[in-house]
């Protein structure tokens, strides 16, 4: 088997193509290459910039190893707090998506309020929705669990890809 020097997917021995983001797969000259063969030294390699076609980055492999855990935490809810707390000033990966978690937190917790939904075990004192605008919060809210699994994909694939509308938001610098 093969790995994409770009995605690092398992290819075939006889694709020349990568399946997944169809990224050229180089074929090793030699017995020995293919054995000592590392995708990751391989994608580095073939882009410094850790940049796909399409414009995905992708952050270190050991940084992700190593904080996968909190920046999957990150996208659910009140627990972005662990990563902000417990956060490696020196992962880029921990930080960019401790960041999305937190600004996708703060527009969620001002929909919930909004709408006059249960917050932190307390009703809130505003109902703007009441029943004329509350399908309207409903659907916001709806996003943003969306995003949340947006959020928890991208963090889990390694990916420093932005979330929709929400993702240019920088609160942690």
């Amino acid at each position: 088997m093969a790995y994409c020097v770009k995605c690092g997917a398992k290819v075939d021995d006889s694709m020349r193509f990568c399946p997944e983001c169809g990224a050229e797969i180089p074929v090793p000259d030699r017995k020995e290459d293919q054995e000592v063969f590392n995708p990751y030294q391989e994608y580095r390699r073939a882009d410094e910039n850790n940049t796909q076609q399409d414009g995905t980055a992708y952050f270190d492999p050991q940084d992700v190893r190593a904080n996968k855990g909190m920046g999957v935490v990150s996208y659910i809810g009140i627990l972005v707090l662990i990563p902000l707390l417990a956060r490696n000033k020196n992962s880029e990966y921990a930080k960019f998506h401790a960041n999305q978690g937190l600004v996708l937190f703060i527009v969620s917790s001002v929909i919930d309020l909004l709408d006059g939904d249960w917050i932190f075990g307390l009703h809130s004192w505003i109902n703007f929705g009441g029943s004329v605008f509350s399908w309207v919060f409903d659907i916001l809210s709806f996003a943003c669990f969306i995003l949340m699994i947006v959020g928890i994909v991208t963090a889990c694939r390694g990916e420093r890809k932005e979330l929709p509308f929400i993702g240019k938001i920088r609160i942690l610098k």
